[in-house]
């Protein structure tokens, strides 16, 4: 951090957004600021963190301070305290624009610079431990789809399916899901965004779900396509069309290679069959400590991809008024191609 920083030409560096805290230092609360420079780095937080503060940042080497007056002049008074010519920078992307308002005025005279992010970036590699972490929230949401099967029924509300699954992931260790979870049956598989709804699913229909977990702060996301009941010729092709573009994707997976070249292996295929106007997003998102994350897989990201980093890859088809299928794994870069770290079925599931 302390060498981004330099490239920048920043002395010191205010950090606001949690995950980035939280990545930096171990802290898990939900209030803090982190000063950073190279005499001294201070996390700032609340009283009701006083404990855990001090014992997760201890082993990052953060002094603690707790703030007991108005925070933004908590934070100018510790940077003052670092007596340094130069300007200020603060994560552009995390702070408000009310707030850098207020911590601008509390410095005067000393300039606050707004930048874009550049913790963000240094999330995109994971390491040892957290692709462990990234591993089991994998595990227990692959657990989750293979549960799921005993609820995709005809008659089965999609709201409670994804109840009864999200209580299965708990049970199963997570803290919880890492973001709403999608069950979106018949035609509502058209909608990429399709939130679990009191839908009855039907005979003979598609549901699409898109669901992940959270552990120990670390994130999974994938989707299964299931056909309840028998599945007909076009839910077949149309399956078999995505699965084919997701392998595609996947086998452009490896150190070194554009993102976009990966979207565009997953887009090439959907397109050549006839699809690829039904196909909108992108191909997939790097995932860690938020659910989406860098590096981006579509058709303009100018992101490298990097032996470490953890994507997904999610391609889909979209047909208005008739539904949708999605396919999505987990995959980690290699030196050398990838390792699946989730593996959806090669074939549509009929329950």
């Amino acid at each position: 951090m302390l060498l981004a920083m330099r490239r920048r030409r920043i002395k010191v560096f205010v950090e606001t957004g949690l995950e980035n805290i939280r990545y930096l230092t171990g802290f898990t609360g939900s209030s803090a600021f982190l000063i950073m420079s190279e005499k001294k780095s201070t996390l700032l937080t609340d009283s009701r963190y006083t404990s855990q503060a001090r014992e997760e940042v201890k082993k990052h080497g953060f002094t603690v301070k707790i703030y007991k007056k108005e925070v933004f002049s908590a934070i100018a008074t510790e940077i003052k305290k670092l007596s340094f010519t130069g300007s200020v920078g603060v994560d552009g992307s995390a702070m408000s624009y009310v707030a850098f308002g207020k911590l601008k005025a509390a410095l005067k005279p000393i300039r606050l610079r707004a930048l874009p992010n550049i913790t963000g970036p240094l999330r995109m590699v994971k390491e040892g431990a957290e692709l462990e972490l990234i591993k089991k929230a994998a595990s227990i949401l692959e657990g989750g789809f293979r549960r799921a099967r005993r609820f995709l029924r005809p008659g089965a509300v999609e709201r409670v399916v994804a109840r009864k699954v999200e209580d299965y992931f708990v049970s199963r260790g997570a803290e919880g899901v890492s973001f709403e979870s999608i069950v979106a049956s018949g035609h509502r598989g058209a909608l990429p965004h399709g939130k679990a709804s009191e839908k009855e699913i039907q005979r003979g229909e598609l549901v699409v779900m898109d669901m992940g977990v959270s552990y120990k702060g670390y994130c999974s996301d994938g989707t299964r396509t299931f056909a309840v009941g028998k599945a007909t010729a076009l839910q077949k092709k149309i399956y078999r069309i995505v699965k084919e573009a997701q392998l595609s994707a996947i086998e452009k997976i490896s150190d070194g290679v554009s993102a976009s070249s990966v979207d565009s292996a997953a887009r090439t295929h959907i397109r050549k069959a006839g699809y690829g106007k039904y196909f909108g997003h992108g191909t997939g998102h790097g995932i860690g400590l938020a659910v989406h994350e860098g590096p981006g897989l579509g058709p303009k990201s100018t992101d490298v991809l990097t032996e470490g980093m953890v994507v997904t890859v999610e391609p889909g088809i979209y047909l208005p008024d008739w539904g949708g299928v999605r396919i999505e794994d987990m995959v980690l870069v290699k030196k050398e191609g990838c390792e699946l770290i989730t593996n959806s079925p090669e074939k549509l599931l009929c329950i």
